[in-house]
């Protein structure tokens, strides 16, 4: 009986690579855990304990003294209008990004209603019985205008989307909480649940074949 391997054996115990696809999904796997694991820290620290509302309404009492005469609220529904322009325009570039855009979008504006209207809120330094207003419609409306943004534009353009789409988040969440619509942590927990629509825009959307991993 002959005792020659039938196959090669290996020469370096080097692991083998990841597949393409897993490659490709990486990034926006991790975008939803992290937008969700912070959201749902938020809500515990910020909500769930005394010390957390205390420092959320003082925040929102401070920056409340603020001049607001020259900080207007943006229209939330013309933002959610940009939003689906850049839809659709992501539909006549490519299918997958424009339902990257709707499905993103869609699931970052409901699950700021859904969440608000859902999740209690015990008043445990709060001055007076107010309903939960965590997270804030109006942040989520602004940041959903910036994935949008993220999700269309070219790789060479995604630095300048990433900081407009910032600002814009950025100001909602400030002139909300100068105006006393929503708190500290309602702003930041729409930022998160936007990385969150991000990562879910990007499984959706996948790569371009400009970008796709190659096999060598």
């Amino acid at each position: 009986m002959s005792l020659t391997p039938t196959r090669p054996l290996p020469t370096s115990p080097e692991a083998p690579l990841p597949p393409a696809e897993d490659v490709r999904r990486a990034p926006g796997r991790g975008l939803v855990v992290l937008g969700v694991l912070g959201t749902t820290l938020l809500y515990a620290l910020a909500v769930l304990t005394y010390p957390g509302q205390r420092v959320d309404n003082a925040l929102m009492e401070a920056v409340g003294l603020w001049d607001r005469t020259w900080w207007p609220v943006p229209n939330p529904y013309l933002l959610l209008a940009g939003s689906g322009v850049l839809a659709l325009l992501g539909l006549v570039r490519r299918w997958r990004t424009g339902l990257a855009v709707a499905a993103s979008v869609s699931l970052l504006m409901i699950s700021t209603q859904v969440l608000k209207a859902w999740l209690p809120r015990p008043h445990l330094a709060d001055q007076w019985v107010i309903d939960n207003s965590f997270p804030s419609g109006h942040t989520g409306a602004a940041a959903a205008l910036g994935v949008a943004l993220l999700l269309v534009v070219p790789r060479s353009w995604i630095v300048p989307a990433a900081v407009l789409g910032s600002a814009a988040t950025s100001y909602m969440g400030l002139v909300v909480t100068m105006h006393a619509y929503h708190r500290p942590s309602d702003v930041i927990a729409s930022a998160l649940l936007a990385v969150a629509a991000l990562g879910v825009g990007l499984l959706v959307r996948g790569r371009g074949p400009s970008t796709a991993v190659r096999r060598t």
